[in-house]
């Protein structure tokens, strides 16, 4: 998905939701962070996760931030300002320029469903951690990631078409045999499922809905049909029926 002005702004505002606040803390508590350690923060978006990570391991420690968009990097770097703990790489996670076991732990916020070659950047992010390091990252169920409402055969058109918006629709179910694969031990996946019966402007399902009409729309739906959808959303949440379903799934993992 490309972050244009627009889309990166709402992104940002998703990470601030409570589901948002939540998932970003089940990431962080899954490090098992420490002063002065060394942390990669691969998809780094806003630099919500990665001034956390910043405030804690301290003067002595290091965090980067890794992000391809440079709207994101420019957000995460202001929303960092004063941290000289904080950098910044636009590397590709297929091919990290950092060195063999640099860092003590690495943190990937849905991220890793969108890279096509996810085998290669799972290899890479196990390159760069230490023997005994923490990954903790965390993927959609994209096949249970629903509106509920709308018409049922446009609602089904919108979320067929919103399908071509990351390479892997339910990366969750296989990252354990692909983590052990390229070298990681214990993998652990944790449903951080949630539902939302609001549209309220600063729920997930609000803004899940801003960014699946702008895709919709991409896709070649009409836009009369993706007003109507929009309208009905609407409708159905006046008539108490509206909801909205996410599947996020956490997976931790030690490099063996």
């Amino acid at each position: 998905m490309e972050f244009s002005s627009e889309i990166g702004a709402v992104q940002r505002r998703m990470a601030q939701t409570q589901e948002g606040v939540g998932r970003r803390k089940a990431t962080f508590e899954a490090l098992n962070v420490a002063v002065g350690q060394q942390i990669l923060d691969v998809g780094c978006g806003g630099g919500h996760l990665l001034k956390d990570l910043a405030l804690s391991v301290g003067t002595d420690g290091r965090v980067v931030g890794l992000d391809p968009s440079d709207q994101q990097i420019a957000a995460a770097t202001d929303y960092c300002q004063g941290l000289d703990n904080v950098s910044f790489s636009k590397d590709s996670a297929t091919a990290l320029s950092f060195s063999d076991g640099e860092f003590d732990a690495i943190a990937s916020i849905q991220v890793l469903e969108y890279i096509d070659d996810v085998d290669g950047a799972i290899a890479e992010i196990r390159r760069v951690l230490k023997p005994g390091g923490r990954l903790s990252t965390v993927s959609v169920l994209w096949d249970h990631w629903h509106f509920h409402g709308p018409d049922p055969a446009l609602n089904r058109r919108m979320h067929d078409a919103f399908k071509a918006h990351c390479f892997h629709q339910m990366l969750p179910l296989e990252m354990p045999a692909k983590l052990a694969r390229h070298g990681f031990a214990g993998a652990h996946c944790t449903s951080m499922g949630f539902l939302n019966n609001s549209l309220h402007h600063n729920s997930f399902a609000y803004l899940a809905s801003r960014l699946f009409t702008h895709f919709a729309l991409g896709q070649g739906i009409p836009e009369e049909d993706v007003t109507s959808w929009r309208e009905q959303l609407d409708q159905a949440e006046s008539d108490g029926r509206f909801g909205f379903v996410s599947v996020p799934v956490l997976t931790t993992a030690i490099a063996a």
